[in-house]
């Protein structure tokens, strides 16, 4: 008990269930509510979940790693996460918003892991407090593969024929399915993606590109909205959530489901033309069997640079070098002459 004691930094005698078993709803350290109090304050501080500390949570809940060894693997703008023996992944949410794509990501992966053609993320372990200032946290088998993003080599016409299928078969996912399992629509992403990223072109400086041709574009370029049926879509489908097997250099895992939203499919579109440009685009969309507007390919430009400014701006706020350099990468496709 000391040991908690010391790891939450607090005397409080913790309420500690250990009898946790996988994919229920558990107890854990609820003396962490204590410690701050209101419901609306984060839970996780970065000075808190350490890999330490997330190793006691973990064990707490699931008293069957208490042997493993544990890292901090990765951190974004919502979840922390931490590798268990090399073969598991636990998420934990940074912030009380990233609670609820966690849920949604529980509900949602184990149908639509059927449903696709490329492996997905399933939740093995999920603990969730009963109490309200508590957050959940949850873990899946790591998939194999390294980013797509940090990968040498890409055989990009196999990658083209895989993305292809695995999005015809995600954009014709039941969306009432979806939506029972907390997905919301965002129908209209050209337009809030247009105007978040004049917002936060205003505030950037020292891009690769032209700032005054990229503004041009964004204010000139503009296409017509998406109006055709709405689909379930990845959201975030950048290079770095596509994962790549290093011994075929082919698409082994897509990850972090965290965004998903029912809406535009040029979105996910988007995030391919970031990568290698309208090239790959147009050699997927062969491989696509979904139904296609005939705007997608500029629409799915446009939303790739709104993307990319968005990008540029986190990276820069969290000091995440790679995903500027992605933005970076991504601007110069768009602006391509």
């Amino acid at each position: 008990m000391n040991e908690y004691n010391h790891l939450l930094g607090t005397s409080l005698e913790p309420d500690i269930v250990l009898d946790c078993p996988k994919c229920s709803i558990c107890s854990y350290i609820s003396a962490v509510k204590y410690m701050f109090g209101k419901e609306s304050v984060p839970i996780y501080r970065e000075e808190i979940l350490t890999a330490k500390s997330a190793k006691a949570v973990i064990t707490t809940a699931f008293p069957e790693f208490r042997g493993a060894c544990m890292e901090l693997l990765d951190e974004g703008w919502d979840f922390r996460i931490f590798e268990v023996d090399g073969r598991w992944l636990f998420r934990f949410p940074k912030r009380e918003a990233s609670v609820a794509k966690l849920n949604t990501e529980y509900k949602l992966l184990p149908g639509l892991g059927e449903w696709v053609s490329l492996p997905i993320p399933n939740y093995e372990y999920f603990c969730k407090s009963p109490e309200s200032s508590s957050r959940p946290f949850a873990g899946y088998r790591k998939l194999p593969g390294i980013a797509g993003d940090t990968s040498k080599m890409v055989d990009r016409n196999g990658v083209a024929r895989q993305l292809g299928v695995f999005l015809s078969r995600l954009h014709t996912y039941p969306v009432d399915k979806a939506k029972e399992a907390g997905v919301q629509e965002k129908r209209d992403l050209v337009a809030h993606l247009r105007d978040r990223s004049r917002e936060q072109l205003r505030k950037l400086d020292g891009l690769n590109v032209n700032p005054g041709l990229l503004r041009r574009y964004l204010e000139n370029d503009t296409p017509v909205s998406f109006e055709g049926e709405a689909s379930l879509v990845h959201n975030d489908l950048w290079a770095e959530h596509i994962l790549v097997d290093s011994r075929s250099d082919g698409v082994s895992g897509i990850i972090d489901w965290g965004d998903t939203v029912i809406g535009d499919p040029a979105i996910d579109f988007a995030c391919l033309y970031a990568w290698y440009g309208e090239s790959l685009l147009e050699n997927v969309l062969v491989h696509y069997t979904g139904k296609l507007d005939a705007e997608v390919i500029s629409r799915s430009r446009y939303l790739a640079a709104c993307l990319a400014i968005h990008n540029i701006t986190l990276g820069r706020d969290l000091g995440r070098i790679q995903w500027v350099e992605a933005g970076y990468a991504a601007l110069q496709l768009v602006l391509a002459p």
